[in-house]
């Protein structure tokens, strides 16, 4: 063999055991204890450590800051070993050209393998195009519900043409769930009218009942269309309701949360000011451990880290300022640190949420996310033992900021291997860029209540 990663703790979502796991070129040939390190051209020690699947973040935002040629780059740092990334396609733009451009890109620039969803704009001129996109490997496009005054917003109309659509392909309906119009009213109202500050009143301009309510109405547009249709960010405990009920009824739908909704409140605000604007916002203390809830009983299948790094400042004004933060670089050691550390969920409830079903979901599965033979040798080795400070200095961002600065942790990934390569060793990076694989996806097919 190749590589032999020994004595460590092997993390699945089926459970926890004592392994090694044997690597041949790309491919994990064992996974076995005592298995006899002599046969290996070299050994990497894993005692004390955590031995995960490669973590995947299916929602990266490669289109501000934190381009194609730098992102897997952040995001390796922070112990992900595979992402898909948001091909945007603004009006105007050609939607195939568009596509080839990303995934062209990605391929010369990123040093971790990737895929790629669409990103809706212009829902009336781009929809008719759908089948095309799907011979690129493109199985999933996304919509906005909300951003009417940015010119996002995708109404009823053609939130129902796009998913009848992409379920006429067998694709995947991705949507931001927020009711935009209302959401704007109430923004005018006291912001215009009221003449109030929006970082005072984020939480009553894009209340959680209407981002619920956008959740149950895209779930029940989908259900009509024939299309599965995956709820990205969920932030708020209203939304756990909705989901886990229409789940129980059967409804083909997954959901995904992010860092920052599950380590922050809206405290946020008052600390890192324009910065922390996101949306949906991060929201209240009930919210957060409902999200942490609903992640452990399968109502939540995924956490993503929403990556959008924004050129801002903390003193910017609130209502200017773009929407986003940069996420995937301490998406992991946060979500260890409070979800682990903290009790909320298991060690292999993570294995599943940030590896096998975004692997699962996108029909990458288990050639991506899976620590067994014939899968991809992409894994991580975590040291549970690390204590650290997450500083906006110790980032590789662009934007020079982050929202969980001064954060203590315990727990770090080390070292991590793609396709059998060394990624990450201790703090360094060892690949290249343009070492990635562009792999097209199969979005949707994953039954949930198959899903752990």
């Amino acid at each position: 063999m190749d590589l032999l990663i020994c004595g460590g703790l092997v993390v699945t979502g089926t459970g926890i055991r004592q392994a090694d796991i044997a690597i041949e070129g790309e491919k994990i040939v064992q996974v076995e204890s005592g298995i006899d390190p002599a046969r290996a051209k070299r050994t990497v020690d894993a005692t004390h450590l955590l031995v995960f699947p490669g973590f995947i973040d299916a929602h990266v935002h490669p289109v501000y800051e934190d381009n194609l040629e730098n992102i897997s780059q952040l995001a390796a740092y922070g112990g992900i070993t595979y992402q898909i990334h948001y091909a945007y396609i603004k009006p105007g733009q050609p939607m195939l050209d568009t596509i080839k451009w990303f995934r062209d890109t990605g391929l010369a620039h990123s040093m971790l393998d990737f895929s790629l969803h669409a990103g809706f704009f212009d829902a009336a001129n781009q929809v008719p195009l759908i089948p095309q996109m799907f011979p690129l490997g493109i199985t999933s496009g996304k919509i906005f519900m909300a951003y009417a005054k940015l010119k996002w917003m995708t109404d009823d109309y053609w939130l129902t043409a796009t998913a009848d659509m992409l379920a006429g392909e067998g694709g995947l309906l991705m949507v931001h769930a927020e009711n935009g119009l209302a959401n704007d009213y109430w923004e005018d109202k006291y912001l215009v009218k009221e003449g109030r500050l929006q970082q005072e009143v984020f939480l009553q301009t894009n209340p959680d009942i209407l981002e619920a309510e956008a959740v149950h109405r895209a779930i029940r547009i989908a259900q009509v269309a024939g299309c599965p249709i995956y709820i990205v960010h969920n932030t708020a405990a209203a939304n756990v309701e909705v989901i886990r009920r229409l789940k129980a009824e059967g409804r083909w739908v997954y959901a995904e949360t992010c860092p920052h909704y599950l380590g922050l409140t809206e405290a946020v605000y008052q600390r890192f000011g324009a910065l922390a604007k996101v949306g949906p916002p991060i929201r209240r203390e009930s919210d957060r451990r409902a999200l942490w809830q609903g992640l452990m009983d399968g109502t939540i299948d995924t956490i993503g880290s929403d990556h959008a790094a924004k050129a801002k400042k903390q003193d910017d004004d609130f209502f200017k300022a773009a929407y986003g933060s940069p996420e995937c670089e301490t998406m992991l050691e946060v979500v260890y640190d409070e979800g682990i550390n903290r009790g909320w969920i298991t060690l292999p409830r993570l294995a599943q949420v940030m590896s096998e079903n975004p692997a699962k979901i996108f029909g990458l599965w288990p050639k991506k996310g899976a620590l067994q033979v014939n899968s991809d040798a992409d894994l991580v080795l975590f040291d549970p033992r690390q204590a650290h400070t997450i500083t906006h200095r110790s980032q590789h961002t662009r934007t020079g900021y982050t929202l969980f600065d001064g954060r203590e942790c315990l727990g770090k990934p080390v070292f991590s291997l793609q396709r059998g390569r060394v990624l990450l060793d201790h703090g360094e990076i060892r690949q290249t860029p343009g070492s990635a694989q562009f792999l097209p996806t199969q979005a949707g097919k994953a039954d949930p209540t198959t899903l752990r």
